[in-house]
């Protein structure tokens, strides 16, 4: 196989197999996580439940990472795929696929959150939009930021020289992580999770400032691929000598 061919990853794709499983867990995946949490912020209307829909969001993430993490990765989320493409944990080609069916997923998930509320309380089905006192460039700022923290969190876990280590469970460190963020940022903007924000939108056709939730997700997991890669990653030297010191 050429060397262009290695780069893409076209022998991962020829693997129909393998393939079909983690794009099936993938989309599984993001529709699970869709049609569970839109239905958090659904049920509390206005009132804005900080604390039930950050929990909602990092209990059901890390339950699915849990359940598909050793399939695909448990990515769910186009910005995660990106930061693992730059650390080279997955090939292009995969990481397209992966992103389409994220796509697919979300928006079939949102779907399902909207068939099954009742039409009195279901709202924006929490369509993600920038608080009225918030601007663009901070909600962009915010989001950058959150999905930085999270897509290096969920690198380091999928580290294979790293490991599960410091809480002991990558889920609930990835859990923990986006608990943590949305508690912060509920009440300026909410999303980390480019197809989080396209599911609702496509379904209830709200676009305001939409960019900001793809742009600055997007961006945070590559610079956050990119710092993994260079800086925060363990090296073998380095593991090698610890586990040696130990």
């Amino acid at each position: 196989m050429d060397a262009t061919g290695r780069y893409l990853g076209t022998k991962e794709i020829k693997n129909y197999k393998n393939l079909s499983k983690q794009l099936f867990a993938e989309f599984l995946g993001t529709f699970l996580y869709l049609s569970i949490v839109l239905s958090a912020g659904i049920a509390h209307g206005t009132s804005n439940n900080t604390v039930v829909v950050s929990l909602a969001n990092g209990l059901v993430v890390a339950s699915i990472v849990q359940m598909c993490g050793h399939v695909s990765g448990g990515h769910i989320n186009p910005a995660v795929t990106i930061g693992a493409l730059v650390c080279g944990y997955i090939k292009p080609l995969k990481a397209i696929c992966y992103v389409a069916v994220q796509v697919l997923g979300g928006i079939a998930g949102s779907g399902v959150a909207y068939l099954v509320s009742a039409e009195k309380i279901k709202g924006n089905l929490g369509a993600t939009v920038p608080y009225t006192e918030t601007r663009s460039d901070q909600a962009f700022a915010l989001e950058f930021l959150m999905t930085f923290l999270l897509v290096s969190v969920v690198l380091s876990v999928l580290d294979p020289k790293r490991g599960s280590r410091g809480l002991g469970s990558s889920p609930l460190a990835i859990g923990i992580c986006i608990t943590g963020c949305l508690c912060s940022s509920i009440p300026y903007t909410s999303s980390l999770n480019p197809v989080r924000s396209l599911g609702p939108a496509v379904i209830m056709g709200i676009y305001k400032v939409f960019w900001v939730y793809w742009v600055g997700p997007l961006l945070g997991g590559l610079v956050a691929g990119i710092v993994y890669r260079f800086v925060l990653g363990v090296t073998h030297n380095e593991y090698i000598l610890r586990k040696q010191s130990q």
